[in-house]
């Protein structure tokens, strides 16, 4: 009788250690399913989080990127790239001109700063002047080194441009009569303008001259002559250049 009392004993003790073991393996496996379990970031929805203080809220999450993921590509949206091209035209009038170009540039960011970021340009164009009596027509060379500023931090999309350039042409001037004479032309000013992102990989540029010092020689049967001149209107002898930017892949870091 004490033999089956305790085989009874012993038999329930083995079951509740099995069972205790059992219990303890389930929860260690439940806790490493739940350590290793993520939630995909297009699921996780920044907008139901709101900040109150006084009952006025402090930020508008309804406006807000809806997730994680979107919210990082609109930071990548926004951030300065490393590098550009641009392509487009310009036009400008004087009382007896009518100027007008074609142009290309290559960008590249060379420093960083505080919501602003300098860039380098190197560009060619075509420019062609028609008078009364003469035509103009140019090949050039420009250099610039430009400042690109962010306006608003709500509307990032939307930058300013400012700096300097130099610009080397060369070309013919043609009268009405058919006479030619060879003109070289060097430039250096200050331009402002806007840069305005249209999508992650492209943007508009709008950019004008505010001043331009402009030295030209004129070449014709041996002769040499100089005039040098400084212009300080936009859209006169300074053209209104219209740019679409093209962002580089892999450019954006």
């Amino acid at each position: 009788m004490k033999t089956r009392h305790l085989l009874s004993i012993v038999l329930v003790l083995l079951f509740i250690g099995n069972t205790t073991v059992s219990a303890q393996q389930l929860f260690e496996n439940d806790t490493a399913n739940f350590n290793s379990f993520t939630i995909p970031s297009e699921l996780i929805d920044i907008r139901t989080y709101e900040i109150s203080l006084d009952e006025e809220i402090l930020y508008d999450f309804a406006n807000s990127p809806k997730s994680i993921t979107e919210y990082e590509a609109q930071e990548e949206a926004v951030a300065y790239v490393m590098n550009m091209i641009a392509f487009g035209a310009g036009f400008g009038f004087t009382d007896a001109e009518t100027l007008w170009c074609l142009h290309a540039a290559y960008y590249l960011r060379l420093a960083m700063l505080n919501n602003s970021a300098l860039y380098g340009s190197l560009g060619v164009g075509y420019n062609y002047t028609n008078a009364e009596f003469l035509t103009v027509g140019l090949l050039d060379i420009t250099l610039k080194a430009l400042m690109f500023s962010v306006l608003s931090k709500r509307y990032q999309q939307v930058r300013a441009q400012y700096g300097i350039f130099a610009k080397y042409g060369f070309g013919t001037n043609k009268f009405e009569d058919g006479f030619k004479t060879d003109i070289t032309r060097l430039s250096l000013g200050v331009l402002v303008g806007l840069h305005i992102l249209l999508s992650p990989q492209w943007s508009l540029m709008v950019q004008t001259n505010i001043l331009t010092y402009q030295e030209q020689t004129t070449t014709s049967g041996g002769s040499e002559f100089k005039d040098n001149q400084t212009f300080g209107l936009i859209n006169k002898n300074n053209l209104l250049l219209l740019s679409l930017v093209f962002t580089l892949p892999n450019s954006r870091r």
